[in-house]
């Protein structure tokens, strides 16, 4: 029962955080409006981007690390991350892109996703997802308070808004995990970076294959389509995200059953995935349209939801690969993918504009779920 309970606290856990987002970009933009808002949705992607480089694939490298000598688990976090702290002063570059002001708020939050982002091998390593949850809420209602609280949108005062409530999360979170108390031995080493390394080109791939997009329309759309766009997207990757939370119950046994046992799960996640479909499909036309009144035809979310349908046809071939230690198929398939994905884009995006990015992803989808199908035929 408490196994079930952490699984579960576990999946609200990660399903809260893109769900907070989405709500703090809904009323974002129906309360300031898509040009306003989407200035601040400017800044933030490339805040997440930055976030992600200086994380250098440290979360998996971490976990393995800490199962293989859990008793020196501090010393190998302090060191990844006085290592990796090597690479903060490269958010300068933010100067060189946005007013002083903006940058030098946007240089401050990335340090504090930076030091935030750390602590995840500890949450996962010592089981403390409700007290990620806890933060994450408290994160959540400082900033989507703001929206309500403020008149008038200032696109610094809401980076130093989004700044507290990263502040405050780093401090809920560090109070319940108390490691500063713990002794440890730490330096700063460029051999962090090369352990990390297959695990951040790991990640590096399935992030261009699954955010190109938006930085793509950052960069040849107006802003408020910037802002419209976003709304879509996150919308439907949530839904597509359900295969994975559902899932995440049968990870354990996916490494341990054979491959029949395994075809029969499948068989059941293929079951559901088309009326959660059409279901979340459903609800988002109704929130966006009614809601938040973006005004697009019904096309746009039948595209939408066949961006979400795949995933839930191929997220176990994934699973079985990195079972079979096969995670150079994975990277190639996602490089694959961007380069499908982006050269649909480019091509559609001129002409189409959000429906054409919104197409070119769900094309994109669909190959991927074609290409794990016949890697595992045929492998």
């Amino acid at each position: 029962m408490r196994r079930l309970l952490t699984i579960g606290i576990n999946t609200i856990q990660g399903f809260a955080n893109p769900a907070f987002n989405f709500l703090i970009v809904v009323f974002g933009v129906k309360i300031f409006g898509k040009t306003e808002w989407a200035s601040l949705i400017n800044v933030m992607i490339w805040v997440f981007f930055i976030s992600f480089i200086f994380g250098w694939g440290n979360r998996d490298h971490l976990l393995r690390a800490y199962s293989k000598n859990p008793s020196k688990m501090y010393d190998a976090f302090f060191s990844n991350l006085l290592s990796r702290s090597l690479l903060v002063p490269f958010s300068a570059i933010f100067l060189f892109f946005f007013p002083a002001p903006i940058a030098l708020w946007a240089i401050v939050l990335i340090c504090l996703q930076f030091l935030y982002n750390s602590l995840s091998t500890l949450v996962i390593y010592h089981q403390k997802f409700g007290t990620q949850l806890i933060a994450e809420i408290i994160g959540f209602g400082i900033i989507f308070g703001s929206i309500f609280y403020f008149k008038t949108f200032h696109l610094e005062r809401f980076l130093q808004i989004y700044v507290i409530a990263t502040f405050i999360k780093l401090i809920a979170l560090s109070v319940q995990l108390k490691f500063w108390k713990e002794s440890f031995s730490a330096k700063v080493s460029l051999h962090e970076f090369k352990v990390g390394l297959p695990f951040f080109i790991l990640g590096l791939s399935g992030w261009l294959a699954s955010k190109i997009d938006i930085y793509t329309v950052d960069f040849h759309l107006e802003k408020s389509q910037l802002a419209e766009y976003q709304l879509l997207i996150t919308a439907f990757l949530m839904l597509q995200a359900l295969a994975a939370y559902i899932t995440i119950p049968f990870t354990k046994h996916i490494y341990r059953l054979p491959a029949k046992v395994v075809q029969k799960i499948k068989y059941k996640l293929y079951a559901v995935s088309i009326p959660l479909t059409i279901l979340g499909g459903f609800t988002i036309w109704f929130i966006m349209e009614y809601l938040v009144k973006l005004g697009f035809s019904y096309e746009y979310y039948i595209v939408g939801g066949f961006i979400a349908l795949p995933c839930y046809f191929y997220s176990l071939n994934i699973m079985e690969l990195m079972k079979n230690h096969q995670e150079r198929a994975i990277i190639y398939i996602s490089f694959f993918t961007f380069f499908v994905n982006i050269s649909l884009i480019l091509l559609l995006i001129e002409t189409y504009e959000i429906f054409g990015v919104l197409l070119s992803v769900a094309i994109s989808q669909w190959v991927v779920l074609l290409v794990y199908k016949l890697h595992w035929k045929f492998s």
